[in-house]
């Protein structure tokens, strides 16, 4: 379970912001809050803004660190990392990004890990868990190479420090040297989250869940993204998925060359997914007819991409970010796939997206802290977060949200300048 995530000096946000997934004292809504251990965290979060305004910076930074976490111990000794601070002030430029999750992670601990880096190194980094009330240090780092540990940790850890350069994060290489202390957390931010920006990122991604299907002879995603579609009011009634790979290639397709030498041919994996439509002529004859899925409109080829990330985050009570979901969907279909995480609160999954369907701005079905906004100053391009519940004159439950938001009540909206266009 994701309790906050916080970034600062990435990108558009030179400030730290905080998301955070901890329900306030607000009793409304009691369903849109999950469990896990003793701990509460919200299910679901939708954040609002202007384009440009910070929105996918935000998950550009989840994404990114949970790569750096990733892929670290594969990380060479001379590789520069993908941070990029803010680059509108002299100042913020020479500092390092940081970032920061608190979770409660498998073993149903929370933890707080987070870390600061420059291009070419890790400035700091600590991991910290709570047994009781006050937080337990599992370790520290500062200055890139200055290390503390606990008394229970030292042993394990401190011997793994001769295996972590300077561009390495030490959660990554204690984790792969079997380190007890840092497994927990390490496996639930390798395996408890899954980031979405773009629609190439799923096509390459989701296929893997489809063929696993097809090789068990199972239809557990096809079955799960049918029901999505069932939803949606379409008249697809199945879905047909088969690949094959084809290893014998025409001469100049891609070979694998080592040493100027052929080794083996590239190989090629073929998808065919076909949806079939039952339909009723004029004469009230049912028939059924078959289409390729790229003769699908873009928000079906949508929900068959969304249906097996959003059937494993739900099974698995993982943590699914996507950016500007209601991409080609209708804001009912938009409503149902974030109810999903409601009425499925006990599995403890969670959904963050970005999204400029206003329709989800309502007090009847959402709580303000459930509720951001992203805005950039125009002056100096830095972008803030936060949430309805943060403004000081409390929103009151009966208040139209949806109507203060297009008006401007809450910011985060784009200021279109009609005389300035031709």
């Amino acid at each position: 379970m994701l309790l906050q995530f916080s970034v600062e000096n990435y990108l558009s946000f030179r400030e730290p912001v905080i998301l955070s997934l901890v329900p306030s004292a607000d009793k409304e809504h009691s369903d849109n809050i999950t469990n896990k251990a003793e701990f509460k965290g919200l299910n679901t979060i939708a954040i609002y803004g202007a384009n440009a305004s910070g929105k996918s910076n935000l998950f550009k930074a989840v994404t990114v660190s949970l790569n750096m976490i990733r892929s670290s111990a594969n990380t060479q000794v001379d590789q520069l990392l993908p941070v990029v601070p803010f680059k509108l002030d002299d100042e913020s430029k020479s500092k390092p990004s940081s970032f920061e999750f608190q979770f409660v992670a498998g073993n149903g601990k929370k933890y707080i890990y987070g870390f600061s880096a420059f291009p070419d190194r890790i400035a700091e980094e600590y991991l910290y868990f709570y047994n009781t009330n006050r937080p337990t240090k599992v370790f520290d780092r500062t200055e890139t190479d200055s290390y503390t540990f606990s008394r229970t940790t030292k042993k394990e850890l401190e011997p793994i420090i001769r295996f972590t350069t300077k561009n390495r994060l030490f959660l990554s290489s204690a984790t792969l040297l079997n380190a007890e202390a840092t497994r927990s957390a390490y496996e639930w931010l390798s395996k408890g989250i899954d980031t979405f920006m773009n629609v190439s990122e799923m096509q390459d991604r989701v296929a893997a869940y489809y063929m696993k299907d097809y090789d068990n002879n199972s239809k557990d995603n096809i079955e799960f993204t049918k029901s999505l579609l069932k939803a949606a009011d379409t008249s697809i009634s199945d879905i047909d998925y088969s690949y094959r790979k084809s290893e014998n290639l025409p001469p100049e397709a891609p070979r694998i060359i080592i040493n100027n030498e052929t080794i083996l041919p590239a190989v090629e994996i073929r998808q065919e997914v076909k949806t079939e439509h039952v339909v009723t002529d004029e004469d009230g004859n049912v028939k059924k007819y078959t289409l390729a899925m790229q003769e699908e409109s873009l928000g079906t080829t949508m929900l068959y991409l969304y249906g097996p990330f959003i059937k494993e985050t739900l099974d698995k009570g993982k943590v699914l970010f996507i950016d500007e979901i209601d991409r080609s969907l209708h804001p009912f279909v938009v409503s149902y796939l974030i109810d999903l995480f409601t009425r499925n609160r006990n599995s403890g999954a969670q959904l963050i997206v970005t999204t400029h369907d206003t329709s989800q701005l309502s007090l009847e079905r959402s709580r303000r802290d459930q509720i951001y906004f992203t805005e950039k100053d125009a002056k100096t391009g830095v972008s803030d977060l936060y949430s309805l519940d943060d403004f000081e004159r409390p929103v009151r439950k009966d208040e139209n949200i949806q109507k203060k938001y297009l008006q401007g009540r809450y910011g985060a909206i784009p200021y279109v300048h009609a005389e300035d266009l031709v």
